[in-house]
């Protein structure tokens, strides 16, 4: 009897330890994926270090300087191409940025500190003229004109013409502050990410143009004897130097998000990357600088075409130093892809950045311009 009862115990004992094994295993499964999570967790990097460039469109212009001259002889024969064509700002600019972020183990929280920086050269040199030709002897009695061709008036090295040299140079720098949290939405897919960020953006763009004119529009040379003439010329020069600036700081606001399409966490995966941000800069618009005109008129009859002018002045205007409190909105954007490894990526695509009003563009008097960049750029980041 009493080894029948031992024969059911062992049973009994056999089936309790059977079941603590099985609910161990299966507990040891369930929580398995929770630390190999933790573990992928670990592995991540907590500082990431990025370092690129791009190649920006810059639009967004400035009103012209244009001395009373300029404006009233573009019509002349030999200007073919406006002088004031010369002026305009560069239409690109290069450059680089950097971006440091810092992601603490346990937290879906990100701290980031990020520059981007441009800047372009531009120098023209534009010159125009009639053809110089001398067309045979004349005689002037009064107001008679007799020449070996006919009673036309022939031009005597009557050459009329404009040149223009322009030298710009123009540079932009965008700093950011922000702390961004994953908000881990789960629209764009089970492994992507979406970060809201906010902090505080700086914006400082700087803008130097030299203009330089000379021209003379008109010029009449009638021969009389074999070294006189008698005639009427105009000679002008102007110049104008101008530097622009614009500093603002503001809070600032982006999303920011980046979906896989291929590939895994552990060998490689290619991400779909797109943002959008917003700015409100608090800041002041400066420009300085300077501009004159001269004219000088010649009449009469002189050897050479030359002598003394007979109107002679000169245009100067009061140093320009003009400054403004401004309030700048500033919106962009970008999308692109990512080649993203365990420790390491690289990004590319298209960006834009609007700031509406950012720029003081006026020459004696305010005027406000937009200033926008946009174009693609790379950029490579390393997992620390």
């Amino acid at each position: 009897m009493s080894e029948l009862m031992n024969v059911e115990n062992m049973r009994s004992d056999f089936r309790w330890h059977l079941l603590a094994t099985v609910s161990a295993l299966a507990l040891i499964g369930a929580v398995m994926p929770d630390m190999s999570a933790l573990a992928d967790e670990s592995d991540r990097p907590t500082v990431w270090i990025e370092l690129g460039g791009q190649l920006e469109r810059m639009d967004g212009s400035e009103q012209a300087f244009a001395p009373p001259f300029v404006t009233a002889y573009l019509n002349n024969a030999y200007n073919a191409q406006s002088p004031l064509s010369a002026e305009p700002r560069s239409r690109y600019s290069f450059g680089g940025e950097g971006k440091i972020t810092f992601e603490p183990e346990g937290t879906d929280w990100t701290f980031s500190a990020g520059i981007r920086y441009g800047r372009s050269n531009r120098a023209k040199h534009l010159h125009q003229q009639t053809s110089t030709r001398i067309r045979g002897y004349a005689l002037y009695f009064g107001s008679t004109l007799v020449t070996r061709y006919g009673l036309d008036r022939p031009y005597f090295t009557a050459t009329r013409f404009s040149d223009v040299q322009t030298k710009r140079s123009e540079s932009h720098a965008i700093v950011d502050f922000m702390v961004g949290k994953d908000v881990g939405l789960g629209l764009f897919g089970h492994h992507s990410t979406s970060s809201f960020n906010a902090g505080v953006r700086y914006a400082q763009f700087s803008a130097k143009a030299s203009t330089t004119f000379h021209s003379r529009p008109v010029a009449y040379y009638y021969p009389i004897f074999k070294y006189r003439s008698k005639g009427y010329h105009l000679s002008y020069y102007a110049r104008g130097d101008l530097s622009r600036s614009f500093h603002g700081i503001g809070p600032s606001l982006s999303w920011t998000n980046s979906s896989p399409v291929l590939g895994n966490p552990q060998a490689g995966e290619v991400a779909v990357d797109w943002g959008v941000n917003a700015a409100l800069l608090f800041g002041r618009q400066k420009v300085s600088g300077s501009h004159q005109t001269t004219g000088r008129h010649f009449y009469g009859t002189s050897r050479y075409g030359g002598g003394n002018p007979t109107v002679h002045y000169v245009h100067t205007i009061p140093p320009i130093n003009r400054s403004r409190s401004v309030t700048v909105p500033n919106l962009g954007g970008f999308a692109g892809f990512s080649f993203n490894f365990a420790n390491a990526k690289v990004s590319m695509g298209y960006r834009a950045d609007f700031f509406f009003g950012a720029m003081d563009g006026g020459v004696d008097r305010h005027k406000a311009y937009d200033r926008n960049f946009y174009g693609p750029y790379l950029k490579i980041g390393l997992g620390l």
